[in-house]
């Protein structure tokens, strides 16, 4: 069909800009711990090389991972870009999750419907390989959680259970939905036995092979991190 009033059939194209990729780029970096809480980030000049953009595209990137609790920006000569700690910055942290709940939310019931399914395939299709992946990630948060590696090791224990469940599809989803929420679940100040024991009990269902078990476990930690965001949302400031 052509002409004017004609059905619309294609959408447009989204241009996705390049400060947006490098955005992507420096999250992952820190979820996975190439740079942990307190690190400083290589000079402006250094990373536009090694990623091959301009330092504009940089600086961009910076600005907006800055405006989401990721990064804090300090002037002079010993000044730089630094990775923020768990414990700095958590009221900037509650309003956004004040602000932002409903889209949060969201990304909760996401994970509620894909997350549980791949531990379910998870327990049934993991290998020696995947299992000590996942009880390497648990042991790292068991340490402590002041831990440098922390927030990395429970990012990788769940992006572990996609690796295990054999599936590139889900395992790209859980990263994507992770990394979406893993800033405002650092506002969640209590509870941490709580999840470790969730953990625990995912990691011994997947090991056992009992997908009922892993799927419902999965399903408890996901709705733990609701009730805490409900929780800091419903908090007087």
């Amino acid at each position: 069909m052509t002409g004017p009033g004609a059905e619309q059939i294609l959408e447009p194209v989204e241009h996705v800009p390049v400060y947006g990729i490098v955005v992507e780029h420096l999250r992952r970096a820190i979820h996975t711990g190439t740079f942990a809480a307190g690190d400083k980030l290589p000079p402006e000049r250094e990373m536009a090389k090694q990623l091959n953009v301009s330092r504009t595209t940089v600086r961009e990137a910076v600005r907006v991972l800055e405006g989401e609790g990721y990064f804090e920006i300090r002037r002079g000569a010993t000044g730089g870009v630094l990775v923020l700690h768990r414990e700095q910055d958590r009221q900037r942290l509650a309003l956004r999750v004040r602000a932002q709940l409903g889209e949060l939310e969201q990304i909760i019931d996401f994970l509620l419907a894909v997350e549980p399914s791949a531990a379910r395939l998870a327990a049934t299709r993991r290998g020696d390989e995947d299992l000590e992946r996942l009880a390497s990630a648990h042991r790292t948060m068991d340490e402590g959680w002041e831990t440098r590696g922390l927030a990395p090791a429970g990012f990788a224990f769940h992006l572990g259970i996609a690796e295990a469940a054999g599936n590139r599809w889900m395992r790209k989803a859980i990263e994507k939905a992770r990394a979406a929420i893993w800033v405002p679940l650092e506002a969640i100040t209590d509870g941490p036995r709580s999840t470790q024991l969730h953990h625990g009990q995912i990691l011994a269902a997947i090991r056992d092979g009992d997908g009922d078990a892993a799927e419902l476990a999965v399903a408890a930690e996901i709705e733990s991190k609701r009730a805490g965001l409900r929780k800091i949302a419903a908090a007087r400031t």
